[in-house]
């Protein structure tokens, strides 16, 4: 059977701790725009879902202007949000990916998709993060879509309409095939995502001294390896969990 898939990112202006994230430029580009770039790398269709709030309209313009397909929806209901994009471009496995993680390895994301296929199962979930090994922020999930419309019809605590996937991890009845896509090396406790200023600080210089934004994730990893002073320019930043 031919599978339709699609990465959906999900991203809006409205951040809590750092407003406006996404549109601020590293190296000369928004963040988002970088992001973008290096998911197509996957050779995977790509959506970017955002909310129907005004504040948003600058980011799906600057979106739509680099010729990627553009949904949007609820600004606090997050799984509705993704489980309508997803609907919108006809996609029976989803790949979710969020707008904060700039570095996000578009090639990572086409193996792990690969890995997805191989398992042939429509109750697979496939996780990248979620084992703990790559760093935060170098994450991503593989499922099909009808887990995800299990999720938006049965979900019911705040945090699985917020972050979309923790209903599925967790919570899906029946048989869930959780699969972790690992790193040969763990580098967990490094943050490439950006959610404070000091996160954005490390991609800056990331992005314009040692051009990561062109850099496949374990070169990036060995450029941390190598400055480790880089890394701990945010390493006391705590992380803010799903059901917080």
């Amino acid at each position: 059977m031919v599978k339709h898939p699609c990465i959906i990112v999900q991203a809006r202006m409205n951040s809590e701790r750092l407003p406006g994230k996404v549109m601020r430029p590293l190296g000369g580009r928004p963040l988002i725009g970088i992001l973008l770039e290096r998911l197509q790398q996957s050779g995977l269709p790509l959506l970017l879902a955002s909310s129907v709030h005004p504040e948003n309209d600058i980011l799906i313009d600057y979106v739509r202007s680099l010729g990627v397909q553009t949904f949007r929806g609820s600004e606090d209901n997050v799984l509705e949000r993704y489980y309508l994009a997803a609907q919108s471009c006809g996609a029976d496995v989803v790949i979710r990916a969020t707008g904060d993680n700039p570095l996000m390895d578009g090639k990572l994301i086409a193996d792990a998709y690969q890995r997805y296929l191989e398992l042939d199962n429509e109750r697979c979930y496939l996780s990248i993060g979620m084992s703990k090994t790559f760093p935060l922020g170098i994450s991503a999930s593989v499922f099909s879509f009808a887990l995800l419309e299990e999720a938006y019809r049965n979900a019911s605590l705040p945090g699985h309409f917020e972050h979309v996937t923790p209903y599925i991890s967790t919570n899906v009845p029946g048989n869930i095939d959780l699969q972790l896509f690992a790193s040969p090396k763990d580098r967990f406790a490094w943050r490439l995502t950006v959610d404070t200023e000091r996160d954005f600080e490390l991609h800056r210089i990331l992005i314009e001294q040692y051009a990561c934004d062109r850099l496949g994730i374990d070169e990036i990893i060995q450029v941390l390896d190598a400055h480790p002073e880089l890394a701990a320019i945010n390493s006391d930043v705590v992380q803010k969990s799903w059901d917080q």
